[in-house]
């Protein structure tokens, strides 16, 4: 009688060997995209608030202001108060669709820049401010997603419309070139 060998044999460990190292190939560079995509993602969500915040000043004919704090990762939207409780101050949006967001974590707000303000990740909630002539304020806010992964959105004050841009652009270099608005026409 035979007696069976118990275990594997080199042949079939190099082969399982090789089949792990290609899948691991494929997989690996995946991850990378994760923090790209979770970047994008919040890129996309922040644009919606603000595009939501443009829109509902004019519905509601009053000002606005999307709240930013670069420390938590937080941003929502606020209202200037007319009732007789709260007067001349600015509270959260009762029955807001955009909500509280936040950034996912290893996401960053890296400053934002108005023209009121310039935060560089301080203590202090930056705002955007929106009102119901359907205006706001020209703002750039920088995101960074790990890596020296960055975007920047530019809110732009005549439209309410959000041009992203792929890395760190300074406000200088989102300034007009040619046009009516641009810095030859004063």
């Amino acid at each position: 009688m035979r007696r069976r060998r118990r275990g594997f044999t080199l042949l079939e460990i190099l082969v399982v060997i090789v089949i792990i190292a290609g899948i691991s190939t494929l997989i690996i560079p995946q991850f990378g995209d994760l923090f790209q995509t979770n970047l994008k993602g919040a890129v996309r969500r922040l644009t919606g608030t603000v595009k939501f915040c443009f829109h509902e000043s004019v519905i509601k004919q009053q000002i606005i202001r999307l709240q930013i704090d670069p420390v938590t990762g937080e941003y929502w939207p606020t209202i200037l108060a007319v009732g007789e409780n709260n007067i001349g101050q600015f509270v959260d949006l009762p029955g807001s669709l955009a909500g509280r967001g936040r950034l996912p974590d290893g996401i960053r707000f890296v400053d934002v820049v108005t023209p009121h303000d310039v935060l560089k990740n301080e203590e202090e909630i930056a705002f955007i401010s929106f009102f119901p002539t359907g205006f706001a304020e020209r703002a750039v806010i920088h995101m960074e997603g790990g890596r020296e992964n960055f975007f920047t959105l530019v809110v732009e004050p005549l439209t309410g419309e959000v041009e992203i841009l792929d890395g760190y652009v300074d406000i200088v270099d989102t300034q007009p070139t040619q046009g009516p608005f641009s810095q030859d026409a004063f």
